[in-house]
């Protein structure tokens, strides 16, 4: 048999949801990225554990998308199977307990509880984020962290298993969650607090009004591109750099948030590492501080 033979026959199962040569760029709020060699949305769980155990025994590397913050692909794209799991967008409300699929967004999601009269959600507003991601990466931001509401979480695993684990297990921690290697996250379930409906609304919208006041709300970015150090801000670190407003080629630092890289509308890939790169290097020749990415780049 071929490797071409071979290769077919791993994705002949899966026909229905896969696609090939798909640009990446549509799908990520910086709007860079070439294309993925095969592009996957599965219809659930079990389709998607099945799906990771036949990539790995045809040898093919797999990548999950979700909503594509905090993602820089590469302008000749990747040579790996991309799950994308915009299918997996159920919602269930069972008195104070919540189960959303990874491919629900964080805003539907907030929508939808505030609606029913249930809190500790409301906290993440204006996270441009679905639920896979939003958990992989402990989504947060000052008024709170979505491993505060989190019970549980569904897992599909490489070895073609669906499994449901406790949300200790994932070790929670600043912007991570401990996700077993070559597991992907299908769902979650989260425990609220009833509340009144208004008053969580009223809450979410002053987030969000905040975060529009500080941070640029149009055009194409990462959301925040760093980490923030501990005890620091990476946004104020790059300001008294002297960065905001950097250009490098079609990209710029946000000249109203300094940890905001944008993509002027010109902007290539190579552009945006190169600046993501002299952030980096100028903010540790100034203070000696080494500024962890938000930002994954692919490959």
């Amino acid at each position: 048999m071929t490797v071409l033979e071979t290769v077919m026959d791993w994705t002949e199962p899966f026909t229905a949801g896969l696609r090939r040569d798909v640009p990446l760029a549509p799908f990520t709020t910086v709007g860079l990225g070439g294309p993925a060699r095969w592009f996957f949305e599965p219809a659930d769980a079990v389709e998607v554990a099945a799906f990771l155990r036949a990539a790995r025994a045809a040898g093919v590397r797999t990548l999950v998308l979700g909503a594509g913050a905090n993602l820089l692909v590469a302008d000749g794209g990747v040579d790996a199977a991309v799950i994308h799991p915009a299918r997996l967008d159920r919602i269930e409300i069972d008195g104070d307990r919540v189960r959303a699929g990874a491919g629900v967004s964080l805003t539907e999601l907030i929508a939808r509880t505030t609606d029913a009269g249930l809190g500790g959600l409301e906290t993440l507003a204006g996270i441009p984020a679905q639920i896979g991601g939003a958990i992989a990466m402990n989504a947060g931001g000052r008024w709170g962290s979505i491993s505060r509401s989190t019970v549980e979480v569904e897992l599909a695993t490489s070895d073609g298993r669906v499994e449901t684990a406790p949300a200790e297990a994932l070790r929670f921690s600043y912007r991570k969650a401990a996700i077993p290697p070559g597991a992907v996250v299908t769902g979650a379930t989260f425990r609220l607090v009833p509340g009144d409906r208004r008053e969580l609304k009223k809450a979410a919208g002053r987030i969000l009004k905040e975060k529009n006041a500080a941070q640029p709300t149009t055009g194409a970015n990462f959301g925040c591109a760093f980490v923030n150090p501990e005890g620091a801000s990476a946004g104020k670190l790059v300001e008294a750099a002297g960065l905001k407003g950097t250009v490098r080629g079609g990209a710029r630092v946000s000249p109203l948030h300094g940890n905001f890289v944008e993509n002027l509308g010109s902007a290539s890939a190579d552009d945006v590492r190169g600046l993501l790169e002299m952030i980096e290097k100028t903010v540790f020749e100034r203070f000696g501080v080494r500024l962890e990415r938000e930002v994954r780049c692919w490959p």
